[in-house]
């Protein structure tokens, strides 16, 4: 067993004192913490641009039911969730067995003040077909006054 005299002795004397000493640190210049602080109000006001700007495209729009008539036309029902403001303009397709695009058409939703934005409205859209179609589904819906498409 190790006693306080054999500690002495090996390490010379009382134990040491722990001394909280004061350290130097180098404080940020005044440009610094301006420049620092710039940069974090920058990169807040971007995350902000990007979580409260408007979605640049419509949101749940579904494909009801498609109608393969003949091998010159589809018939297929989409569902929509209309917007109080803008025009909605959706594009939708027809492909074969092979996934291969046999006819293609655009059809528009108007803008509809009383939009209930909980129930899509349903729109049909014939779709003139170069052959026999398996299958007939949107393929993607953006606003019309959008100048990216």
């Amino acid at each position: 067993m190790t006693t306080a005299a054999d500690l002495q002795s090996r390490y010379g004397g009382r134990a040491p004192r722990i001394q909280h000493e004061r350290t130097h640190r180098r404080r940020l210049s005044r440009p610094a913490v301006i420049g620092i602080g710039a940069g974090l109000a920058a990169a807040i006001g971007v995350a902000a641009w990007y979580g409260f700007a408007p979605s640049p495209t419509p949101d749940g729009t579904v494909t009801i039911s498609y109608d393969v008539v003949d091998s010159t036309l589809t018939r297929t029902t989409i569902g929509v969730y209309p917007d109080a403001q803008r025009e909605i303009t959706c594009s939708v397709r027809a492909v074969s067995e092979h996934e291969a695009v046999v006819g293609y058409t655009e059809v528009t939703v108007p803008a509809d003040p009383q939009a209930d934005g909980a129930s899509p409205i349903t729109v049909s859209a014939d779709i003139s077909t170069t052959q026999l179609a398996s299958s007939g589904h949107h393929e993607s819906c953006w606003y019309a006054d959008d100048p990216r498409f």
